[in-house]
């Protein structure tokens, strides 16, 4: 989680939103990834799904089942269908959409509305970080 803190840190640090995540397998940092939204005028750049993108092209395949993803905040639902399309099975969520208020609609679903809608087992942990994550969404 502090190598997904680090890519959050980059993200702002670019004129973007603080969003980060990492992608392990088999215990090895794969890929990672940061908001490029603002800086690439891109809608869906975001940190989960820039580092999606990245272990897909790193590992040369459109299934990540073997991999943890890591992120700095409770995805979305556009990362949240990335997350389903690569089967990624163990997803750890730093901060909270309530520990980042200016930054969600907090009456629009995320993750953790719609993981138990996934087609195969995902398990999930929250948390992690946590605190240190939130200050970014605090600034």
């Amino acid at each position: 989680m502090a190598l997904a803190l680090e890519e959050a840190h980059k993200a702002l640090a670019e004129g973007n939103r603080p969003f980060g995540a990492v992608i392990v397998s088999g215990g090895k940092v794969v890929a990672s990834g940061h908001n490029l939204t603002e800086s690439e005028s891109d809608p869906t750049a975001h940190g989960e799904i820039t580092a999606i993108r990245s272990a897909c092209k790193q590992l040369a395949t459109l299934k990540l089942e073997d991999c943890t993803l890591y992120t700095t905040c409770e995805p979305c639902l556009l990362c949240s269908g990335a997350i389903f399309a690569t089967r990624i099975q163990r997803v750890v969520i730093a901060a909270l959409w309530a520990d980042a208020p200016d930054y969600f609609d907090l009456d629009k679903l995320s993750f953790l509305d719609v993981v138990d809608k996934a087609a195969y087992p995902i398990t999930f942990t929250t948390g992690v970080l946590r605190d240190k994550c939130a200050a970014l969404y605090r600034t």
